[in-house]
């Protein structure tokens, strides 16, 4: 039986089969006078026609109207189906079933609805699994994990635990969240209006003030960005008519342009970490690819990260297909497998590292003052003004969530009628929350952050 394996993140959909990478392509469309092109085609030429583009379908997975229909294509489910339809075409022949690794970001409705995508492409599928979980292959004893990727419109970040049955040893999906809503395709964006900015500056020449010059810019923007892997410095050169325009560009000048983004990432990582233990983190192709993420979370005390390969998610959903197989006409998303690889070993915490608790909070941070948490627990109620308050003991307030600390650390607890958000995703009572999370109710402009504050006195 042969086996073909997609990857759905829309910034690097993966296809795979026989443990190999056959391809890679973003998940971008654009109308033609034929029809719709996706992938590196559309991409190429999607800054010389904007209004023809799209690249955020598979973000927003549905069957709602797109503000602006393509060519036959009047919804995002539309472009998904005509997208997967073209990888199963080249890929799918030789193929007898279909494994689809997800992002975490889909939920049950959008899991549904891709389920039924691939029908209609007549695609066998046999199972689905959580991308993350599929991309770790191997246990580091001792540490926890997080898998962090990028998506053109997010960074999506999901802790790994782990698990036995029986007697397996066994990775799992525990809780995901997008990071920022600002992505790949947003950062992309900003190094081009940067390099942009020093070509003006240097030869006077503006790659923006020309559609096509802006669409060679993007083109060669990757290469770019990789050259900046190892180097200090890149000459960048751009062929024009007459003449050819050159550039000396510094890394970290393009890597200032993404520090707020590392460092909201950062900022999640360091949440994540317990005290007294180190975390891995397995880091996305994608990501690991853009210039200074790598260093900047491996900056952090106590983490290590492991980069990993191209299409990780694909080629482990290969290596544990069997872990991932659902019964014909109920297929469910797997979000536990085998671990593949034997156990490996890190570099050990440093002494300081071991004893650092910046990620056990201390304190809830409300409109600029700071609530002690105490041993026990903090009350909230939300009041009609659309503001948090704290409940204090004498006052004669009903608590609609609750912040409370015990021997497995700071969880929520909150009723049934109330929505709260975790770092904007939807959270339940049980949710372990760390140093950092931010934390507001639907309906309530407020929000409410968990900090970490030292006692640095004698």
């Amino acid at each position: 039986m042969t086996t073909l394996a997609i990857e759905l993140n829309d910034a690097s959909i993966a296809v795979a089969r026989s443990d190999r990478l056959l391809a890679t392509e973003p998940g971008c469309a654009i109308q033609t006078g034929d029809g719709i092109a996706f992938g590196d085609a559309a991409l190429r030429s999607s800054r010389l026609r904007p209004r023809d583009a799209n690249d955020r379908y598979w973000a927003d997975l549905s069957l709602g109207p797109l503000a602006r229909p393509l060519s036959n294509a009047k919804s995002a489910a539309d472009l998904a189906h005509a997208q997967l339809l073209q990888l199963w075409k080249r890929f799918g022949e030789a193929s007898d079933e279909v494994l689809l690794a997800v992002p975490g970001s889909f939920d049950r409705e959008q899991l549904g609805l891709l389920l039924g995508i691939a029908g209609a492409c007549e695609m066998p599928v046999a199972g689905l699994v959580d991308a993350a979980v599929a991309a770790c292959s191997r246990p580091y004893p001792g540490w926890d994990c997080i898998h962090i990727e990028a998506q053109l419109h997010g960074f999506g970040l999901t802790r790994i635990g782990h698990a036995q049955r029986g007697g397996v040893d066994e990775a799992v999906a525990e809780a995901f969240e997008t990071v920022n809503q600002t992505g790949l395709a947003q950062l992309h964006e900003r190094w081009a209006r940067r390099i942009a900015a020093v070509f003006v500056a240097q030869t006077r020449f503006d790659p923006l003030s020309d559609g096509r010059t802006e669409q060679r810019l993007f083109d060669a923007l990757p290469g770019w960005l990789e050259a900046f892997g190892s180097l200090p410095f890149a000459n960048v050169e751009f062929d024009l008519d007459r003449a050819t325009k050159s550039i000396r560009l510094a890394r970290r000048d393009i890597v200032a342009e993404a520090a707020d983004v590392y460092d909201r990432l950062a900022d999640r990582v360091t949440a994540a970490r317990r005290p007294g233990r180190g975390l891995t983190v397995r880091l996305g192709s994608v990501l690991a690819g853009l210039p200074g993420a790598k260093e900047r979370l491996g900056q952090i005390a106590g983490v290590r990260v492991v980069e990993l390969a191209a299409g990780a998610g694909a080629l482990g959903a290969l290596a544990c297909a069997n872990d991932i197989r659902s019964t014909p006409g109920q297929t469910t998303l797997a979000r536990s497998v085998g671990w593949r690889a034997p156990e490996a070993e890190l570099p050990p915490l440093r002494p300081d590292e071991l004893h650092d608790s910046t990620s056990e909070a201390t304190h809830l941070l409300i409109r600029g003052t700071a609530y002690p948490i105490g041993e026990g627990s903090l009350e909230l109620h939300f009041a009609e003004a659309g503001r948090l308050q704290i409940v204090v003991e004498t006052a004669d307030e009903r608590a609609d969530f609750a912040i409370r600390r015990s021997e497995a650390g700071l969880q929520l607890e909150c009723a049934e009628s109330m929505s709260v958000l975790v770092n904007a995703n939807p959270a339940e009572s049980g949710t372990r929350l760390y140093s950092g999370d931010r934390l507001t109710v639907v309906g309530s402009a407020d929000e409410a952050q968990l900090i970490a504050v030292k006692n640095d006195g004698p």
